[in-house]
């Protein structure tokens, strides 16, 4: 039977705590934040001068689960986690609606958007010649917005078998945002490394499995069925990202092996739920844990597998604890899955924003002639991402995004988010009349865009990150690696109408168009030779191998 991973844990070692952290004041909280307990969104004095951020070290190894074993090298500076109230977003780019922009953002009546036929033209229309006059006019019917959707995302039986000899990275889509991430085996180990970002296998993503948005596409499979699993990372605490049922059946069926990678403040919840301390691993950002086959006391260490806690743009809570735990991105780095023997790295997203949009007509719809779409997309592509654009000007964009490339380098594959999620739609659900006439408004994908970047930003974000970049060598993207590969996550699975699944996937189309980026649903589709970013929209279950 496999064992954990050998575990090294560098932390942060900075002369001032990071911007992103909250500490009580002394001046009382105001308005509606007032009653949330220990929360105050006055982020504190502003630490305009830092030291550069250095790192301290701890490594433990678990070969049993009560044998723990530690060596700290202690910090030069007084740990002040335990003062830390909250965590907040640090960028300008972190704008909440104001009344009047959630107000100008919503939209009644049926949804309209240009997005939702242009991912209904892609699907295949069956051959009709040499059908009896009656079977002619079923197959001439127009499809219904439900067989539309049918047509385009499905549940598949996922295969996790995994060619040791080919050695290449294996990604299988468990649908929202859980992927599991089969890769290379390390020196010291007979069998792929395994590591599941934010899994749910419950049917609803609420506190209760009574109530609360509930899945439209079941679990292509169950926690039993999945091969054993070295690490879990969660991304934050929202209850589609950490789900206590999937939790404590990944713990059941893997203790021998497993260990969770969680963001600060969020350690006390596994503990509490019975995991065993030393198995969870807080993480804040720009700190890094290394993985490696478990060695004897007089053996050398090997090959690791690194796993950085990065940024992102988003919140937390799980009731009235909001932003009292951390959110964050994750970043992998195998060193040798590569053919050429260069370190592959692996981004994950999480849930995250990019940049705040008030306008509601945000953003440009598709005409529907290719001919005008590919003009309209050349037109664009010349104004995207402007920095002197007014847009830009009054909302500017995330910066975490182009900083993990300049920091860590270009990712090869990322898991990158493109839609909301569940709970606004879940609630529109209640009304139990048509679109037309539904009293709940929608609102426009913009005015969320800042904590939820919708496909348009998705893409752009995807363009952020594999820019070839002059900062240093190593951003710099490899070219023999083959162009970089983005699967779309937190999107198709608590859907409440199947138009949502059309709107998605065709806004995705529109944006990557739009962008000089593939779209695809398949490797087989890739444009390998235009040595140009692919996004890939998977069905639930499907894997792709790299």
């Amino acid at each position: 039977m496999s064992k954990t991973l050998d575990i090294t844990v560098r932390r942060n070692d900075s002369a001032t705590p990071p911007d992103h952290h909250v500490f009580a004041t002394n001046e009382p909280a105001k308005g509606w934040s007032l009653y949330l307990p220990s929360w105050s969104p006055a982020p504190g004095p502003t630490r305009a001068a830092k030291e550069p951020t250095e790192l301290r070290s701890s490594r433990s190894s678990t070969s049993s689960l009560s044998s723990l074993s530690k060596r700290t090298f202690t910090s030069k500076k007084e740990d002040h986690r335990d003062e830390i109230t909250g965590f907040r977003n640090p960028w300008p780019s972190w704008h909440k609606a104001t009344k009047f922009e959630v107000w100008q953002s919503l939209e009644w009546g049926e949804d309209t958007d240009p997005c939702i036929d242009l991912a209904a033209s892609h699907i295949k229309v069956p051959v009709t010649t040499g059908l009896s006059s009656g079977s002619q006019s079923a197959r001439d019917k127009p499809l219904s917005r439900q067989q539309q959707a049918d047509a385009l995302l499905r549940v598949e039986a996922p295969d996790f078998t995994y060619d040791i000899a080919k050695q290449r990275i294996k990604s299988t889509w468990l649908g929202h945002a859980g992927s599991l991430l089969q890769l290379p085996p390390l020196a010291g180990s007979s069998r792929p490394f395994r590591i599941l970002f934010d899994p749910i296998f419950s049917m609803r993503c609420s506190p209760s499995q009574v109530a609360g948005p509930i899945r439209s596409y079941p679990p292509p499979c169950t926690v039993e069925d999945l091969p054993e699993v070295d690490v879990v990372t969660i991304s934050h605490s929202h209850y589609d990202h950490l789900d206590y049922d999937t939790i404590m059946t990944f713990w059941k069926h893997n203790r021998a092996t497993l260990r969770f990678l969680v963001p600060l403040g969020n350690k006390k919840w596994f503990v509490e739920c019975g995991i065993d301390a030393d198995r969870v691993t807080e993480l804040d950002w720009w700190e890094r844990a290394q993985f490696a086959p478990l060695q004897s006391p007089d053996q050398a260490q090997g090959q690791s597998i690194e796993v950085t806690c990065t940024p992102s743009q988003h919140n937390s809570g799980r009731g009235l604890d909001t932003n009292e735990t951390l959110w964050c991105s994750w970043y992998l780095t195998h060193p040798s899955a590569s053919t050429n023997d260069r370190p592959y790295r692996v981004y994950f997203g999480g849930d995250t924003g990019y940049q705040f949009h008030d306008s509601p007509g945000w953003p440009p719809k598709p005409p529907k002639s290719p001919a005008e779409r590919a003009q309209l997309a050349k037109t664009i592509a010349s104004q995207v991402d402007n920095d002197d654009s007014s847009a830009q000007a009054k909302h500017p964009v995330c910066p975490a995004f182009k900083e993990i490339r300049e920091r860590l380098g270009v990712p090869h594959l990322l898991f990158l988010p493109i839609a909301v999620g569940a709970t606004y739609d879940f609630f529109r659900s209640f009304a139990p009349v048509p679109d037309s006439i539904n009293p709940i408004p929608r609102h426009a994908q913009g005015v969320t865009a800042h904590n939820h970047m919708p496909s348009w930003d998705a893409v752009r974000v995807l363009n952020v990150m594999t820019a070839d970049s002059d900062a240093s060598s190593s951003a710099v993207r490899d070219e023999e690696d083959g162009p970089p590969v983005a699967i779309a996550v937190h999107w198709g699975t608590f859907v409440t109408e199947p138009v949502e699944v059309l709107a998605t996937l065709g806004q995705l189309q529109w944006a990557c168009e739009a962008h000089g980026v593939d779209f695809v649903t398949s490797l087989e589709e890739r444009q390998v030779k235009d040595v140009k970013a692919s996004f890939i929209a998977l069905n639930h279950g499907q894997s792709v191998a790299l």
